[in-house]
């Protein structure tokens, strides 16, 4: 029975010269010259305009016949190219009994099945991607599906006048809430009374006008100065307290008086229903000696057994008619007060100040008050825990940016907690920032992506800050960043995969040495260093979070989180007061805490366009290929070219060289790379740098008294060598190293 085949939905033939997309074009010129893919048709969109599409054949010899997911060769395919560019294009299988195998894209039914091909994020994959490494990627997708090899097998999911237990808890802005006028103030309790019969209240503040609040009323009375004495015992009454404060020279009656005659409602308050405690919170200044100036505020509360307007009542400070509770406004004296108000009952409370930021930093022996305008990129679990760490140092004023929010598994490592799952991480971490602090301000969170420069608030939040720290998990951030010159100085910090390791990377004051640079020179020291030789070795293990193909998450202790995090949090306090860049790395042992650290010396970065690409080394690495040259003149030198490119950014980044092997050919006029242990050499630096740094080009010395011009002979290196690096639609680089110069020169195949 004949193969059965969708239609592309929405789309229309076209010609080939149509074609607009810079992807479109450059998956037809691979096309061309894969062997394996036949281009059927070429396609335009008619639903929304800007969209290309290919269909294609592709075949793959390798897979079985008859395997058990009925995967054919050819398979019929659809590459849909949409026109930003900012994503894969997608792959739709266009035969219409194409099997539901693992690792697709969620389609309606009765529509072309969508092939999954990458695990990373999208922005993650175009940094690399190329149209001829896409087409291989649909041949492996296909041969591994067909193997069974392609989907992981686990794949589902912080000096009271009287010693008392009591205690009341005033916000650390207290002074500048009462300046407002605007506010009522009420305590509230924390908890119940403990077991041992004490209890914490909250000063809390509403809106006048606002709607009852749950909470005791208060008097704030503020006295006249006393000479600091002796303490005294617990007074049990109000009137024991008044004598108390009387032999310091102050009337508790008189000043309670006043204060509530302030408080009542002008047309009166009911009785019925009112509350049955109050308290009276005393802020008495403290001399040394009579005369002499204030030194400290000593505040004390006193907890009454009965409410405002009964107290105001036994006080003769109002007056009670037909149930309701006036404002006492006698003539020729005042009336009789009602009751007995020296007998009543109190529990004086030790007034607490919240710490402020400044208390915080004393507390922790902070050395500086750090950045007044930070920014926290990436609130994950480092992200968190460093600003935890800061808020409780009183360490800077940051705007975190995040756009993920909070998801089960991350409880067993973030600072969130279970309550705060479903919320973006970078709210749940302002509100823990705001409960540490007791008020709002240290924090305040932008759930975004830092990398989107389209974001009007993303690009003020970066450009007004004085610091900014990348705690992301992926180079995107740093490496844009970069880019960019009117930005204040950037750090880097982040952990090895499997815990054991962490690194800061922090720029220069005036930002001449910046993260791109300071990425590249940490490579270099992974590669020469026998530190680095284990440094980035491999997680401890994966786990499924969620049911897409991206939802792998890492197994990495919380304990590991918290060690390297308090280390990386101390390191940016004390550097910050530095003007030098820093790269540094820690290793710690989790058998016996131990904590190794390696400090990488930093250079100078040296920028070299070269057409649409611009080339980036430092004087450290022209340092080392100086030396490399002048051990083997007068002949030539040379050897392999490390680095790595960055497409999405148009930048190649050039990290080490290699040796020239032992078999290479050395001559006064020429020199020819051999091959003998390349293949080890090359695989120990993919090992030690995680995968990132790998071949660039190649590099050699010119001999005494030569420039570093290209010679016929290097021009044809350069042509032959951008040639082979065309299968993979990547720029091929040359390094020249001269008597007094160096040159770059880049060589990339345009149809």
């Amino acid at each position: 029975m004949p193969l059965q085949y969708f239609e592309v939905a929405g789309f229309a033939p076209t010609d080939r010269a149509a074609l607009r997309l810079e992807h479109t074009i450059a998956l037809c010129r691979a096309i061309d010259r894969n062997p394996d893919i036949s281009l059927l048709g070429v396609l335009k969109s008619i639903d929304e305009p800007g969209r290309e599409a290919l269909v294609i054949d592709v075949e793959c010899d390798a897979i079985p016949n008859r395997n058990p997911f009925g995967l054919r060769s050819p398979e019929r395919m659809a590459i849909v190219v949409g026109a930003g560019g900012d994503k894969p294009p997608a792959v739709l299988a266009l035969r219409k009994d194409f099997p539901a195998v693992m690792h697709l894209n969620a389609t309606p039914a009765g529509e072309p099945r969508s092939l999954c091909l990458y695990f990373e994020p999208h922005r993650s994959v175009m940094r690399s991607w190329t149209a001829p490494k896409f087409l291989r990627r649909i041949q492996w997708w296909l041969l591994k599906t067909s193997q069974g090899a392609l989907h992981a097998a686990d794949q589902p999911l912080e000096l009271p006048f009287f010693d008392t237990g009591w205690e009341l808890v005033i916000p650390a802005d207290f002074d500048q809430l009462r300046q407002r006028g605007d506010l009522r103030f009420f305590a509230a309790f924390i908890e119940p009374a403990h077991l041992r019969g004490t209890s914490t209240l909250m000063l809390q503040a509403a809106a006048r006008g606002s709607a009852k609040v749950e909470g005791l009323g208060i008097a704030i009375i503020d006295c006249p100065p006393i000479v600091q004495g002796s303490r005294t015992d617990i007074p049990s009454t109000l009137g024991a307290a008044a004598d108390e404060l009387a032999g310091r020279g102050l009337d508790l009656a008189a000043m309670l008086r006043d204060n509530l005659s302030q408080q009542i409602q002008p047309n009166g308050e009911a009785l019925k229903g009112a509350s049955e405690r109050f308290v009276v919170m005393l802020n008495v200044p403290v001399c040394r000696e009579a005369g002499a100036p204030a030194e400290r505020t000593q505040r004390l509360a006193l907890l009454t057994a009965v409410g405002r307007l009964e107290l105001g009542l036994r006080l003769g400070a109002y007056t009670r008619v037909d149930g309701r509770v006036f404002k006492d406004t006698p003539i020729g004296g005042r009336a009789p007060t009602e009751g007995d108000w020296r007998s009543l009952l109190t529990l004086p409370a030790a007034v607490l100040d919240a710490p402020s930021r400044a208390a915080f930093r004393t507390l922790s022996a902070t050395p500086n008050q750090g950045p007044d305008a930070a920014v926290l990129v990436g609130a994950g679990a480092l992200g968190s825990e460093l600003l935890n760490l800061w808020t409780r140092a009183g360490w800077g004023s940051w705007t975190i940016i995040d756009s993920d929010h909070v998801k089960p598994h991350n409880l067993a490592r973030h600072s969130a907690f279970f309550n705060q799952i479903g919320q973006p991480k970078a709210s749940a971490c302002q509100a823990l920032a705001d409960l540490v602090h007791g008020t709002a301000g240290m924090a305040r969170s932008l759930v975004a992506d830092a990398c989107d420069r389209a974001s009007e608030a993303v690009g003020t939040a970066i450009a007004s800050a004085s610091l900014v720290v990348d705690c992301s998990t992926t180079v995107d951030f740093p490496r844009l960043t970069s880019a960019s010159s009117h930005t204040a100085r950037h750090a880097s910090v982040f952990l090895t995969p499997n815990g054991r390791g962490s690194v800061l990377l922090l720029e220069d004051l005036g930002r001449e040495r910046r993260l791109r640079t300071l990425e590249a020179q940490y490579y270099r020291a992974l590669l020469n260093h026998p530190w680095g030789k284990r440094h980035l070795d491999g997680h401890l293990g994966s786990f499924w979070s969620g049911a897409s193909c991206r939802d792998i998450s890492y197994k990495l202790p919380h304990s590991s989180v918290v060690a390297h995090a308090a280390t990386l949090a101390e390191q940016m306090i004390r550097r910050h007061e530095q003007p030098q860049a820093v790269i540094q790395a820690w290793h710690r042992d989790p058998q016996t805490g131990a904590v190794e650290v390696f400090d990488v010396p930093v250079h100078a970065p040296i920028v070299r366009p070269r057409g649409p690409l611009t080339v980036h080394l430092d004087k450290g690495l022209e340092d080392k290929l100086r030396q490399l040259r002048a051990a083997r003149l007068p002949e030539e030198t040379g050897g392999v070219l490390l680095g790595y490119h960055d497409l999405n950014l148009g930048e190649a980044i050039v990290v080490d060289v290699l040796p020239p092997p032992p078999d290479s050919r050395h001559s006064a006029g020429h020199f020819e790379r051999g091959v003998e242990g390349l293949l080890e050499s090359y695989s120990d630096v993919q090992r030690r740098t995680g995968n990132v740094v790998g071949y660039l080009g190649e590099w050699h010395s010119h001999p005494p008294g030569h420039n570093a011009r290209q010679s016929p002979d290097d021009l044809l290196q350069l042509f032959k060598l951008a040639l082979g690096m065309a299968d993979d639609g990547l720029p091929f680089i040359q390094l020249i190293v001269g008597e007094r110069d160096l040159e770059l020169y880049a060589g990339e195949v345009v149809p």
